[in-house]
């Protein structure tokens, strides 16, 4: 169950992706601008559980040259994870990582991240990044516990009321050298 196949792009072009997480947490992005700029990221509680939903695809036409590996348990792909190389900057972004909920906590994430990061290398990327939701904590926890580390953050990136949404867009990466 635990090998790492490579995903045709013929075949899973468009292949839905449904992300699902429960979150206790959010990092909670303030940025105050007068004479200097001053933008504090602080790791918060939610007054409630929060569960969040959304739905990506598979090999996107705005993707250069992707790359997509799975995991499968019998015919059914219960982990997978897509990236490709930024070749303007020579970074190598994950754009999807997705643990079916049924099969997390099992190492298949690091599983798939190890990988992609070996990808990266043979690759000759300087660096691996990406972005993932600032109320999205066990992910943020599980890439921080895998080296990556914070390189930016975008306040309107899903809408024009991120911040008030706790759904700001954090960027983490790794150097690859």
């Amino acid at each position: 169950m635990n090998k790492i196949i490579e995903l045709s792009k013929n075949e899973y072009k468009d292949y839905p992706l449904e992300y699902s997480y429960v979150t206790k947490y959010f990092y909670h992005v303030s940025v105050k601008q007068r004479k200097d700029i001053h933008v504090t990221i602080k790791r918060k509680k939610f007054l409630r559980k929060q569960e969040k939903t959304f739905t990506d695809f598979l090999f996107q036409n705005y993707v250069e040259q992707p790359q997509a590996f799975g995991i499968f348990d019998k015919k059914k792909l219960i982990a997978v994870i897509e990236g490709s190389i930024e070749s303007w900057n020579n970074r190598y972004r994950i754009w999807n990582f997705l643990v079916d909920k049924k099969y997390r906590r099992e190492g298949l994430g690091k599983l798939l991240f190890d990988h992609m990061i070996q990808v990266a290398k043979e690759a000759k990327a300087r660096a691996l990044v990406l972005e993932c939701q600032s109320c999205n904590d066990p992910a943020i926890s599980f890439y921080l516990a895998r080296g990556m580390h914070f390189i930016g953050l975008d306040t309107i990136s899903y809408t024009n009321h991120d911040i008030d949404k706790k759904e700001v867009r954090i960027e983490l990466g790794m150097r690859l050298e």
